[in-house]
């Protein structure tokens, strides 16, 4: 399950070129529109063959919005759910950036035998028997903050390149609310468990469970234009500490749940 998913990023490192470009990257030299005014003396010099490199653009917000694949590990076998996302990017320097996220997964599951962090069947034994997990519909909403890495990026005056490829780490915010038709009922109706209390949740509010997370990942964006670009993400969003109740088995035990967000994503330049 979870090898699965690892091998879905590391393909997606692999075959995706290695041009780039940084947030500011994507500009025409030619426009002082976009020169902010301390490099304005620099932008006239240039034109004017007195100086050999022209201004460094001003730093854009970049506003996106995704839509794809959700998936969440855990003790009961996960379904493909619903993914989406709204971001704020905005540029450090020619390499680094930093990105406000909302991320948004629906994920569906159970209703069968119960598996480990690796896939495997769990079992009880004398006698051998298998162990059923819940029936079980979540929602999520993750809130975080990431830095990005734009590969390739090393000189401010690489032209105009059409791609980037990046790399991204964070840490963020779940809340996340679980309902579930426990192993038995014969009712197809879901309902709230009360979950026991954890020291690895930060609050429980009402039947929404808060916890911190960390996440990793990569993308890949293709400029059509110096105000817009399309992209693939995969992202990784795991808790800090050991959170196992998003796919509906309530214990201090089990597997621990992690998100996988895949999504086409459109990116708008905000000059």
């Amino acid at each position: 399950m979870v090898s699965k998913k690892y091998t879905v990023l590391t393909v997606l490192l692999l075959t995706i070129g290695v041009a780039s470009y940084a947030q500011t990257a994507a500009w025409d030299w030619k426009d002082s529109s976009v020169v902010p005014v301390k490099s304005i003396t620099q932008y006239n010099e240039f034109l004017q063959n007195k100086n050999p490199f022209p201004a460094k653009p001003r730093n854009a917000w970049e506003f996106s919005a995704g839509l794809g694949t959700s998936s969440v590990t855990g003790d009961s076998k996960a379904k493909m759910g619903l993914g989406a996302s709204l971001t704020l990017r905005k540029a450090l320097n020619n390499i680094f950036s930093y990105r406000l996220g909302y991320f948004y997964s629906y994920n569906v599951g159970g209703n069968g035998q119960r598996y480990d962090y690796y896939g495997r069947p769990v079992y009880v034994t004398a006698p051998l028997s298998p162990v059923y997990a819940n029936k079980y519909k979540n929602n999520s909403h993750n809130f975080a903050v990431d830095l990005i890495a734009s590969l390739n990026t090393f000189s401010n005056y690489r032209g105009d390149p059409t791609s980037n490829l990046y790399l991204l780490a964070g840490v963020g915010v779940t809340l996340s609310t679980t309902k579930v038709i426990p192993v038995g009922s014969t009712s197809s109706n879901y309902v709230f468990e009360d979950h026991i209390p954890q020291t690895q949740l930060l609050a429980v509010t009402g039947h929404t469970l808060v916890f911190t997370t960390f996440d990793v990942g990569a993308g890949y964006a293709y400029k059509i234009n110096k105000k817009f670009n399309v992209g693939i993400e995969e992202r990784i969003i795991s808790p800090v500490k050991h959170v196992n109740y998003v796919t509906g088995y309530n214990s201090q035990t089990g597997t621990k749940n992690a998100y996988y967000y895949t999504a086409l994503k459109l990116n708008f330049n905000l000059l």
